[in-house]
């Protein structure tokens, strides 16, 4: 069907960021690549972040760690938690988490993100992502990877026997013991242990042996399509909105960015 509309909105959201940048392309709709991130999810005891789950539900922890000085933030954060896996289009599994209202475990999980920024010429920065996550669904069979903080300063891969008989008793029961380091890009790897040894000083056992590693964390919003204040494109009549668009990362902002355009489309 073809239909037609003086004003037309795309708002896909994060899981439709690689969609949009291939209608750019398509479309020539003018755009940019912006930064990619890749990481782990952290899960540590709730005794380990009591004084900051204490305080706030959701800390947000930000550095730029040596050699690199790449942005590592903390993200998305769970207090008496449970990872979890979910598969974006393609069967990529990649690791996330979430609290229940009533149901509590033992364990607080949170994402720790290195951002990418890639010049020219290179202008694929979702695709470099997924290739991580391919590499690592790869290694553990599908499913994802986990691997305790000792082992990784150890250089050595975790064993399931091991993980059984953690302090940590990791709340994804089907994560694969491994080693993720095989498959994570070395400059995000270094970032990431670079700043959580830095967060050990300020939440001490953070950086413990025992705290568990899965990987691997994306989040594809790396297309950062060109407006003006009124969200206009390029292609007239069309507006982008939302995470997809690269220009929010999260809830609030693409609500206030929806109400926005909301008002710029009632004046138009």
């Amino acid at each position: 069907y073809e239909l037609r509309a003086r004003h037309t909105v795309v708002a896909t959201g994060r899981r439709g960021a690689d969609w949009l940048e291939r209608m750019c392309r398509e479309h020539r709709i003018a755009h940019g690549p912006g930064p990619v991130d890749i990481g782990v999810r952290v899960e540590v005891r709730n005794e380990v972040m009591r004084t900051v789950n204490d305080v706030l539900y959701e800390s947000k922890l930000i550095g730029y760690p040596k050699p690199f000085k790449n942005k590592v933030r903390t993200f998305c954060q769970n207090p008496g938690g449970f990872v979890s896996q979910e598969n974006y289009d393609g069967g990529l599994a990649v690791v996330n988490g979430h609290s229940y209202k009533e149901r509590k475990s033992a364990n607080t999980n949170l994402a720790i993100l290195c951002s990418h920024n890639f010049s020219e010429p290179f202008d694929q920065p979702i695709a470099y992502a997924q290739k991580v996550g391919e590499l690592t669904n790869m290694l553990g069979d599908g499913r994802i990877l986990v691997q305790r903080l000792g082992d990784i300063l150890d250089g050595k891969r975790t064993w399931d026997k091991e993980l059984r008989r953690s302090n940590v008793a990791p709340t994804l029961g089907d994560a694969v013991a491994g080693d993720i380091t095989a498959a994570m890009p070395y400059r995000a790897m270094t970032n990431i242990l670079a700043f959580m040894l830095v967060v050990d000083e300020v939440v001490p056992g953070f950086a413990a042996p025992e705290t568990l590693l899965y990987s691997p964390e994306l989040k594809f919003y790396s297309n950062r399509v060109k407006m003006d204040e009124g969200f206009r494109t390029s292609v007239r009549g069309l507006r982008c909105l939302g995470d997809s668009s690269g220009w929010t990362r999260g809830l609030m902002m693409a609500s206030v960015m929806g109400y926005l355009a909301g008002r710029s489309l009632a004046d138009a």
